[in-house]
């Protein structure tokens, strides 16, 4: 039994699909605070709770082998800054109940880390070993993250709990829908937002000039169950990533041609976030060299991928 948490959720209803697809037995554990518009499919076991609950982890935890752990508290730059205190309490209080119920069960964890552990990072593109050769992160998110990376390695070390640690940059696709505030939720959705809803200009935090490397979010769902599965990944941290560094402006125009609009996207720079990271791009040679993984949907066939979607659920909620 392979067991998913935050199932239901953006990435992880693509863990999901991927895991099916595979021939796999599935479990979502999931709080629906964030869940995707797309129904959990009817041969999921999904139980519905609160991973922090130990009750409820133990139950969802049960016969499960590898559990792929992406439940927690996320959002856009604007959510980092406004909830500080909920994603450093609430994720660490997951971390410890699952580590503590998989070490029990004697189930992998394949833990979904994110980009946002090399928020300092001065070394692109960046590599996995640059963890130990920058500061750690200064936002609550980027700080719970690499806390979870640590319970991978300090679990494994006293009680042999074996894990992989996957660490997703950027992901996007269908399935992630923007928020009311912009900045709540991630940079695609917002901008895909804006141009349908006919804001002009557009309005970007900061000039746009902050890069990053955006992953469809299947070839993200592709990598992390082979990460899970693969015991070749057993122990290692893996980027995951196209490799290709995009900036905001640049994402803007291709959003922009996705969404049919001719010409040239009018911009307004607004202020900056705080903890905004300017630059943010993975070495993908590991990942490519240990396991053959290698990203297949550019950027340009996700966007109109994701701008289609975009547009069917606004026709179904019309």
């Amino acid at each position: 039994m392979k067991l998913v948490t935050g199932g239901a959720g953006f990435i992880g209803a693509a863990v999901v699909r991927s895991l099916l697809h595979r021939g796999q037995d599935v479990r979502i554990v999931d709080d629906l605070s964030k869940a995707s518009p797309s129904p959990v499919p009817m041969e999921v076991e999904h139980l519905t709770g609160d991973i922090a609950d130990p009750q409820v982890c133990a139950r969802a935890m049960k016969n499960a082998d590898v559990c792929f752990h992406l439940a927690a508290k996320i959002g856009g730059i604007g959510y980092f800054h406004r909830y500080p205190a909920d994603i450093l309490d609430q994720n660490n209080q997951m971390l410890s109940t699952l580590f503590r119920a998989a070490t029990d069960e004697g189930a992998k964890v394949a833990y979904v880390s994110s980009s946002m552990v090399f928020e300092r990072a001065e070394e692109f593109p960046t590599s996995e070993g640059a963890i130990d050769r920058f500061p750690p992160p200064f936002s609550a998110y980027g700080f719970s993250k690499l806390v979870g990376e640590w319970y991978c390695r300090a679990f494994h070390e006293q009680f042999g709990t074996p894990f992989a640690i996957a660490r997703p940059f950027n992901a996007y696709g269908p399935g992630e829908q923007p928020e009311k505030e912009p900045g709540l939720a991630h940079v695609i959705p917002d901008l895909i937002a804006k141009v349908l809803e006919g804001e002009r200009p557009v309005t970007l935090f900061g000039d746009g000039s902050q890069t990053r490397s955006f992953t469809y979010v299947d070839d993200v769902a592709d990598a992390i169950v082979r990460i899970g599965l693969d015991p070749r990944a057993d122990g290692q941290d893996f980027n995951i990533g196209t490799g290709v560094e995009t900036s905001v402006r640049e994402l803007l125009r291709l959003v922009w041609r996705a969404c049919g609009r001719t010409g040239e996207p009018e911009v307004r720079s607004g202020d900056p976030l705080p903890v905004d990271v300017p630059r943010r791009v993975p070495d993908v040679r590991k990942i490519e060299q240990v396991l053959g993984w290698r990203a297949r949907v550019t950027l340009e066939e996700g966007l109109q991928r994701t701008v289609d979607w975009h547009r069917a659920l606004a026709r179904d909620k019309a």
